[in-house]
């Protein structure tokens, strides 16, 4: 009986500790325990937030920030097209003669207008059958020319025909040679005489001999009575290059 009673004794005490402690615990832990054991009052069955009800709000305005600036650098000038290149100025027209207007140049080749001539004997001038003659050609004109080379030289009749064959020439240097005017040149002719061929060289009697300057396509007419040979097989002349006259 004394156990048993001490047995509910000791229970009582071991309850009443117990329920001491959880009353301590209780106190200890405050009123923030208390509201966090509640159920919270906000659950999906009840009204939405007040955050989820508000009016929505307008969008934010764009930022004010500047966007990137535009670029200061300079574009490339476009390069002139080839229309835009200054115009060439056309060459001034030559105030010149035109080449139907060109006159000829001064100290050109003489011309047989330009000239005048004779047949002059040479002081001692013979040999065995032959005569040797100066053949003197003047410029007679108020510019200069020149002269090179051989003269052409023929027996011609009183018509101005020519009679046998023109002369050879001696093979003489030419030498080109200037005629202020005034000035002459001259070269020596042998003339042989027709008659040592008799009559067969179909003898005649000249009344000039037809000059050619060297190059010139005119010619002069001197006089000089003198027997030629018809026969251009015969040749009665021989004559040089034309030099300054002494």
């Amino acid at each position: 009986m004394t156990t048993l009673l001490g047995s509910k004794r000791w229970i009582t005490a071991v309850t009443a500790v117990g329920a001491l402690a959880a009353l301590s615990g209780c106190m200890a832990s405050g009123p923030d325990d208390g509201g966090a054991a509640a159920p919270s009052a906000t659950t999906g069955s009840e009204a939405p937030s007040a955050s989820a009800s508000a009016v929505p709000t307008a969008a934010a305005p764009p930022s004010a920030s500047p966007g990137p600036t535009a670029s200061t650098t300079p574009s490339p000038s476009p390069s002139p097209s080839p229309s835009s290149a200054p115009p060439i100025p056309s060459p001034t027209p030559s105030a010149g003669p035109t080449p139907s207007e060109t006159t000829p140049a001064a100290g050109g080749s003489c011309t047989a207008a330009q000239l005048t001539g004779s047949v002059q004997d040479q002081l001692g001038g013979g040999a065995a059958g032959s005569v040797y003659r100066s053949l003197v050609l003047t410029n007679a004109s108020d510019q200069e020319c020149s002269v090179e080379g051989y003269p052409g030289v023929s027996f011609t009749d009183a018509a101005g025909a020519q009679i046998g064959a023109p002369a050879e020439r001696d093979g003489s240097a030419p030498a080109r040679v200037a005629l202020a005017p005034g000035a002459s040149v001259s070269t020596t002719l042998q003339q042989t005489n027709a008659g040592n061929y008799g009559g067969d060289c179909g003898l005649t009697q000249s009344a000039g001999l037809r000059v050619y300057p060297p190059g010139a396509t005119d010619s002069l007419v001197l006089p000089q009575a003198i027997s030629a040979c018809s026969d251009t097989a015969i040749v009665l002349m021989r004559v040089g290059t034309l030099q300054p006259a002494s």
